[in-house]
């Protein structure tokens, strides 16, 4: 006859056991996790302090002919708020490009205390109003010292419009540079009206529409307004049909 099946003292004992045994490791794994995850803060603490790893040099990198070193040196060095790894490097960057000839900047970390920074200069191309440059890129800047007077070139407006005012400028030189004329200076007033400064002196008030299409109308005939024996001292391109002269007076011998 069988006998029907019955639990063992052994049994529950192991069973016990068992029990306890993944109970342990349940805990021995939360206990490691709770220490490896203290551990990594208290770690992460360490290297964010600004007193671990402070920075000990500045480099700034290419070569410069406005754009005073020094001054941006220091500059750097008061932005720095912490240590190397805890450093703010957009702060950093803000820093350089708040110096009046810096166009573009980018900082790096090199172990263990240094930091590099490579600095692209503005590249002036005319004066700006009064004090003030504009750079190949069509963005105005405000040196610190006196705006030189070495470039010919002058533009005068909002500084909003000085991408705008770039592109005008570039396309109609070409158009004058073909019957040897040149550019002198750019004025876009509040009301959207252009003018032009040539470099023989010649104002060309051009308007503030289909400016395109009246400096080629006024292109057309520019070498017989030449041929005059006066010579043209402003050209209002503002006529649908045509354009007005105003002439130089004779010059007294």
């Amino acid at each position: 006859m069988a006998h029907p099946f019955r639990h063992t003292g052994e049994e529950t004992v192991k069973g016990r056991k068992s029990s306890f045994s993944r109970h342990w490791r349940l805990w021995a794994l939360t206990g490691f996790a709770l220490l490896s995850s203290a551990g990594i803060y208290a770690l992460a603490g360490y290297l964010m302090n600004p007193q671990t790893l402070p920075i000990r040099n500045i480099q700034i990198k290419n070569e410069f002919r406005n754009l005073d070193k020094v001054s941006l040196q220091q500059a750097l060095l008061k932005a720095i708020d912490g240590g190397f790894f805890s450093v703010d490097l957009n702060r950093l960057r803000d820093a350089a490009l708040s110096a009046a000839w810096v166009a573009e900047a980018k900082v790096t970390r090199v172990w263990p205390d240094r930091l590099v920074v490579e600095v692209v200069e503005q590249t002036p191309i005319a004066r700006w109003g009064k004090d003030a440059l504009l750079n190949d890129r069509g963005e105005v800047f405000h040196p610190r010292k006196g705006v030189s007077k070495s470039l010919p070139l002058q533009f005068n407006g909002d500084e909003d419009k000085a991408p705008v005012m770039l592109d005008f400028f570039v396309r109609e030189q070409r158009a004058f540079r073909r019957i040897g004329k040149s550019i002198r200076e750019v004025d876009l007033d509040k009301r959207g009206e252009w003018r032009l400064k040539l470099t023989d002196g010649t104002d060309i008030v051009v308007g503030k529409e289909q400016m395109d299409k009246r400096i080629q109308r006024l292109l057309g005939v520019y070498s017989a307004l030449e041929q005059s024996e006066k010579k043209p001292r402003r050209v209002d391109l503002r006529y649908e049909q045509g354009f007005a002269v105003s002439w130089r007076s004779e010059e007294k011998g």
